[in-house]
Parts: structure tokens; C-alpha cells; sequence
């Protein structure tokens, strides 16, 4: 999932402050490749998420 915002445009989150997004879901054949290189692979693919979640836990990402 992504935030639904148009392309070229930002949300800017400072710390402390609350805000409500709205997300969309990513389309096409759900490949993702990128994001600090924990996702690089396809959404549907249930041993991506498993290796992206461990990428994240072990840089330390909070939340992960």
C-alpha cells in the first residue's frame, strides 16, 4: 500500500504530529522493487514479504 497522492506531490509527517492518510494499494503485476532495498520482488509472493520484514527488522525500521 502506498499514500494516495499524485505523482510529483509529498505529505510532510513531523514528529509528534498526528495525521490521518488515505492509502491505496499498488497496481499492476505487483513487483516492487526499491524501498531501501527491502521489497524487491512480487507483493503476492509470501517468501518476499517474509524476506522484506527480516530486512527491516535487522535495519532496524520501527514498526518491523
Amino acid at each position: 500500500m502506498h499514500l494516495d497522492i499524485p505523482a510529483g506531490t509529498a505529505v510532510r509527517f513531523e514528529p509528534g504530529e498526528l495525521r490521518e492518510v488515505q492509502l491505496v494499494q499498488f497496481g499492476g503485476t505487483g513487483d516492487i522493487h526499491g524501498f531501501s532495498g527491502l521489497t524487491n520482488g512480487n507483493l503476492h509472493d509470501p517468501a518476499c514479504k517474509r524476506a522484506a520484514l527480516e530486512r527491516a527488522r535487522a535495519q532496524h525500521f520501527k514498526g518491523a
